[in-house]
């Protein structure tokens, strides 16, 4: 679902997206992880709906099914009608999207995008430019 979710950057090959990816994918599983149980049993649940729902419609599971209907689905998700389901993706979206802007190698892609270098934030705090 993460490839669903984040944007292509340029400057990260696919051997450098697939390394990010699981960087993030083990952060949302580690904020999951510390969810009070009152909050975790029903986020988890819906993730298990989420993955076998697609079952009842298309006899595979989320991850057997082809990108394009993974799309499809994703996007039923996102803008259904039942709030819970809409909710639900916006959790997983903004703690996926939180985790891949802040991590190293998407944000040095997206510097060098801009033609800026890494310690060019460092200089201007000691300058007193930013603020």
């Amino acid at each position: 679902m993460l490839r669903l979710i984040t944007p292509e950057v340029a400057g990260l090959d696919a051997g450098v997206r697939a390394r990010v990816h699981e960087d993030v994918v083990a952060h949302v599983v580690t904020q999951i992880e510390q969810m009070p149980s009152i909050l975790a049993l029903p986020y988890r649940l819906a993730l298990w709906a989420f993955g076998l729902l697609p079952v009842l419609r298309y006899g595979r599971t989320f991850l057997g099914l082809t990108p394009p209907r993974q799309a499809v689905y994703l996007s039923s998700w996102s803008n259904a009608v039942i709030a819970p389901a809409r909710d639900f993706i916006k959790l997983i979206r903004s703690c996926a999207l939180l985790a891949y802007f802040d991590h190293p190698q998407v944000c040095e892609a997206l510097r060098s995008a801009r033609g800026e270098s890494l310690s060019r934030p460092a200089a201007a705090l000691t300058s007193g430019d930013a603020a």
